[in-house]
């Protein structure tokens, strides 16, 4: 394939020593050569930083390298996008410093995305591996061929409001895009929803049908405490992005798929016993005109506030 376009990945590592160095060294493996590497370090307190260093020592020669150090942890959307704006390439991939890219991945995705131009990302399957060392595809049996007809029937905004179906680790987007839709919300403690909405509700997308990255699924991972007990950073950002959508929605059906996603996010909000963020949940599924015993049942477990955040932790 020709390599005419610089692919800049920006790694992220925070107290990630056990897998930062397979990361890095994922980069550098790509058969695609066109690429830079820009490390961050986000004020880690284990030895992920001067792991960082000495690969940087090792391998400067082999790639374009920078690497960048805080002293203190600021918020990930923050600093992903600080890290942007030093990039120089065509394409952009976010990479967390405990997941790693298969050798193929950029020139498989790279050669995709060129299919269609005016495309802002594409993106392709994952492996998930969890702590215990199991390990299975994010697309289960019949998905990968309901995802290429969703992706290609263009409602996909649609389809991304009302479940999550992208695997972010595997996204690639076009820089100039990215940039121009100014990168990451710095108001959230978290990118993927809300970068993945933003981008589809003005851009088509393109699926890769190949498995390129390898996600590490861990107790301290961001995903992992997306629906936190009592104290949730992640739940209050789904809300802000969900009332982004209601703003962007154009159709009736759009709606529909947002109160979808409204009702799931509450049941678990509820579970979780993060009552303020299920308050406001309430209040978007009022707006959209939420009906039936669910939603009643809902409301009750909220106005008495029932804690059984403690079976939740058992049965998740």
């Amino acid at each position: 394939m020709e390599e005419a376009d610089l692919v800049t990945v920006i790694c992220i590592a925070f107290n990630h020593e056990k897998w930062i160095e397979k990361a890095l060294d994922s980069v550098l493996l790509q058969d695609y050569r066109l690429k830079e590497l820009i490390i961050a370090d986000n004020g880690s307190s284990d030895q992920s930083a001067g792991i960082i260093q000495e690969w940087v020592k090792k391998h400067s020669m082999e790639l374009p390298v920078s690497a960048n150090f805080k002293s203190e942890s600021i918020p990930y959307c923050r600093l992903f996008n600080e890290m942007l704006n030093l990039a120089k390439g065509d394409f952009i991939v976010d990479l967390s410093g405990d997941d790693f890219l298969y050798p193929q991945h950029l020139s498989l995705s790279i050669e995709r995305i060129r299919q269609v131009p005016n495309s802002a990302f594409v993106f392709s399957d994952a492996d998930i591996c969890e702590e215990n060392g199991a390990k299975e595809s994010y697309y289960k049996g019949n998905e990968v061929d309901d995802l290429r007809e969703r992706v290609l029937a263009r409602g996909f905004y649609q389809t991304l409001i009302s479940r999550s179906y992208i695997s972010s680790p595997t996204v690639v987007f076009r820089s100039q895009i990215l940039k121009q839709e100014g990168g990451y919300d710095e108001t959230l403690s978290y990118e993927d929803f809300d970068i993945q909405i933003r981008l589809t509700s003005k851009y088509p997308v393109v699926y890769s049908d190949h498995v390129g990255v390898y996600k590490r699924k861990h107790s301290h991972s961001l995903s992992a405490n997306q629906y936190r007990r009592y104290q949730s950073e992640m739940l209050p950002s789904t809300f802000r992005v969900c009332e982004k959508i209601r703003e962007m929605n154009e159709s009736l059906s759009e709606d529909l798929a947002l109160k979808e996603r409204v009702l799931f996010e509450l049941k678990h909000a509820l579970w979780s016993a993060n009552f303020d963020s299920a308050k406001g949940f309430v209040n978007l599924a009022n707006e959209l005109n939420a009906k039936g015993l669910e939603f009643r049942l809902y409301k009750v477990w909220l106005r008495l506030r029932l804690d059984i955040s403690w079976l939740y932790v058992q049965l998740t």
